[in-house]
């Protein structure tokens, strides 16, 4: 008995010691207007994380008699850190309030893009001057070596190339538009809505690997993740728009923004030269969420998002009639039209994406992402017009000045269109990013950072197209029959059924590497500056310990191939951008770094062909046709300074692209007609400058400026000239004797590419 008293004391004392040898935290997390939050708690020193419940209350076992240093994290709330002592009672901590971020949990400033592209201030919502409203009309006032042809469209071209040959990402995500358009006031609105849009950044020539295969430029957008409930309206007499973005789950864990813009252009476009019934509506709705299922720090998260986008652009068209006047002051036309008819067109598109980040630690993270294409495009018209030509009298001393004295030409035409266009695009891809600890050498005092990105794409693509198009005029030596007293003639006559399908594999790899040596330095500045009329020098000596420099190296490699015409290509592209060291003297005596930025760009750009730049000007495809093929070199310049005490930015970039088995096209408008053949080489060459900065006062703008010449050389094009008994060059209409008494062949050589400035 006695012997079992002591064992039941020993059992007992020892329970109770154990027990005394772990003490309990408590407390609970909240935001600043204390409502719980769902939070992870990491205590330094202890392996795994402890979460807090829905009501914000958490309670963690720790060792007595210890100091101990935690975390507390919660999605879209900035981290607090603790430092507690604790002794052998178990403890409160109280309440821990979080406070909500300005940005987004995976802050977007840190998104690291390729050396070089060029990061644009977003436009404020409202503040764009354009005739569209359209994000583009903001990029192509801002963005370097953009033009357009049209204020119309959201289309623009880039240093030579046309629209086709852009890349334009939203969070990652590859967009399409549609294809059918032929002028700018059919196209409505373009895919990106301004209220979404957090960070922009374009390239227009020398782009990193990772990013794609066109030609001429990336346009990476990046949407914002909501921190709180907020939203927007506009409404004018042109359309209206409105967003909301907001939060939700527990302890916040998920975002969304997501709006809808309507559209007509009604007002605009009874402005122009053709008058008629004007009734285009375009309507958009598109949304963009984000949701966390786990999410410990800036470093280790995982979360879903999805992207989906609806837009439906119709556009009817009845015109009556049409009066230019064209000539010179001495010989004055008018062409004065009536129509009969109506054109009507209608693009209905839908896109949607849905991707995985797990962001596995500070090193390593990793996307899948599946996202499809469906565009549905009708082109009905069937229009009527009958011309006459009139000679205006030029005299300003007689009285019918400006007025009609004689008509010179009476004529019609028809123009016939019933073209159905089916598409879509569907493709899933992983991209990894792994990003080296750094590496610092004592001996030559410098530090190395690098990262590895590496990624795969399937993509398929059906293309199913229904041509029947022709045109009729209605003039001397056109409809009168030349062979067949029974047949009428017709022009630029199309009727085909196109079926593409297509598949293609890309993949790439990129390394990037960065040196930053640092050293002493003893500086001797001299500047000279005027105060109204007096000049002034300064001077300033100074020793900058440990002053830097940078270097960074890009190597990159993409490779692909093609189903279609078994086709596959591999494209190197290399960047290098230096940040020297240099210091400016400035007019208070101090002395500051000069941030400047040398870049040079060189690689391989190949575009694998679409559907559009299959098909012929007859409609037909041409299997043959192969990815155009472009050598890049830019060589930029980058440099910060201030200037009425206010930032500034000077950008300068000169370039020199080489093209082969280029595929030559015409432009219409906005519409881009291919001749379907790889047929000719192409030399672009220019420089860009831009300035941009507070002009006026809490007003971002910029001033650009750029030289151009885009020129191509068609290989197998010539054309024959006919001279008459006197010499002469016949020109039909013009020159009186048609008699063809010789003949030479012209071979034109270079000539302007369509898009050359």
């Amino acid at each position: 008995m006695i012997r079992q008293f002591f064992l039941f004391i020993f059992l007992t004392s020892f329970i109770l010691n154990g027990k005394s040898q772990s003490v309990t935290l408590t407390g609970r997390i909240t935001d600043e207007e204390s409502t719980p939050l769902v939070g992870t708690i990491k205590v330094i020193g202890i392996d795994g994380n402890f979460v807090s419940k829905s009501n914000g209350y958490f309670s963690i076992t720790v060792q007595p008699n210890r100091t101990y240093t935690i975390d507390f994290y919660a999605i879209n709330h900035t981290p607090q850190r603790k430092t507690i002592s604790v002794g052998t009672t178990n403890r409160d901590i109280g309440l821990i309030r979080l406070r909500i971020k300005t940005l987004r949990p995976v802050d977007v400033v840190t998104h690291e893009v390729g050396m070089t592209i060029e990061k644009i201030p977003p436009p404020k919502i409202g503040t764009v001057p354009t005739a569209t409203g359209n994000f583009e009309d903001y990029l192509k006032s801002s963005a370097l070596g953009i033009s357009s042809n049209n204020e119309l469209t959201s289309n623009y071209n880039v240093r030579g190339g046309n629209y086709d040959e852009n890349l334009i990402y939203i969070n990652g995500i590859q967009i399409y538009r549609p294809f059918l358009p032929r002028s700018g006031q059919q196209e409505g609105l373009s895919f990106i809505n301004s209220a979404f849009v957090e960070n922009i950044y374009f390239s227009a020539g020398g782009f990193d690997a990772y990013y794609g295969d066109k030609l001429s430029s990336v346009l990476d957008i990046r949407y914002k993740e909501a921190n709180s409930f907020a939203g927007s309206a506009q409404v004018s007499f042109m359309g209206a728009q409105s967003h909301i973005e907001g939060v939700y789950g527990k302890g916040e864990r998920g975002n969304f923004i997501t709006g809808a813009r309507y559209r007509t252009n009604s007002y605009l476009l009874n402005s122009l030269q053709v008058k008629g019934s004007y009734k285009p509506t375009f309507f958009d709705y598109q949304f963009l969420t984000n949701y966390y299922t786990n999410f410990d720090d800036d470093d280790s998260y995982q979360k879903f998002y999805a992207l989906g986008h609806f837009s439906t652009n119709n556009y009817r068209f009845v015109p009556t009639n049409r009066k230019t006047e064209f000539g010179t002051v001495n010989e004055a036309y008018q062409l004065t039209m009536y129509y009969e008819g109506q054109e009507q067109t209608k693009f209905q598109t839908f896109t949607g994406a849905l991707g995985y980040e797990w962001k596995v630690n500070k090193h390593l993270d990793m996307h899948w992402v599946a996202s499809s294409f469906n565009s549905k495009e009708t082109e009905y018209f069937d229009v009527l017009a009958e011309y006459f030509i009139n000679q205006l009298e030029t005299d300003p001393s007689k009285d019918e000045f400006g007025d009609s004295t004689s008509n010179i030409g009476v004529g019609g035409l028809l123009n016939h269109a019933r073209n159905d266009l089916n598409v879509w695009i569907a493709n899933a891809y992983y991209y990894g990013i792994y990003t080296f600890d750094n590496k610092y050498n004592d001996t030559k005092n410098s530090t190395t950072f690098s990262k590895l990105r590496w990624g795969a794409k399937y993509q398929h693509e059906r293309f199913d197209n229904d041509l029947s198009e022709w045109h009729l005029i209605d003039s001397a030596g056109y409809v009168i029959p030349n062979n067949d007293p029974n047949k009428i003639e017709l022009t630029d006559v199309i009727k085909q059924h196109n079926i593409v399908d297509n598949n293609r594999i890309t993949s790439h790899i990129q390394y990037t590497f960065n040196l930053v040596k640092r050293k002493t330095i003893y500086l001797d500045l001299k500047r000279k500056f005027k105060i109204d009329t007096n000049k002034y020098i300064i001077y300033a000596k100074d020793t900058i310990e440990n002053s830097p420099n940078k270097w960074a190296v890009s190597l990159g490699v993409r490779g692909g191939y093609r189903t279609f015409n078994d086709e596959y290509w591999i494209t190197p592209r290399v960047n290098i951008t230096y940040n020297p060291r240099k210091y400016i003297l400035n007019e208070d005596t101090t002395i500051t770094r000069r941030n400047i930025k040398f870049k040079f760009a060189t690689g391989l750009y190949y575009q694998p062909p679409l559907y559009r730049a299959m098909r012929g000007i007859n409609g037909q495809i041409n299997s043959n046709v192969v990815a155009q093929k472009s050598w890049h070199n830019v060589l930029g310049f980058n440099s910060f300074f201030k200037m009425w005490g206010r930032p500034f930015k000077f950008t300068t970039e000169a370039y020199y692209k080489y093209l082969w088995d280029v595929n030559p096209y015409e432009i219409d408008n906005v519409r881009i007609r291919y001749f379907a053949n790889n047929n000719a080489i192409a030399h672009v060459y220019g420089i860009d400058a831009k300035i941009n900065g507070e002009f006026i006062k809490g007003v971002e703008s910029s001033f650009k400026i750029g030289v151009l010449r885009a020129i191509e050389d068609i290989l197998d094009d010539s054309y024959q000239t006919y001279l008459n008994a006197a010499g002469d060059t016949i020109i039909p209409g013009y020159t009186y004797d048609n008699i063809a008494v010789d003949s030479f062949i012209t071979y034109p050589g270079y000539i302007p590419r369509p898009t050359d400035q």
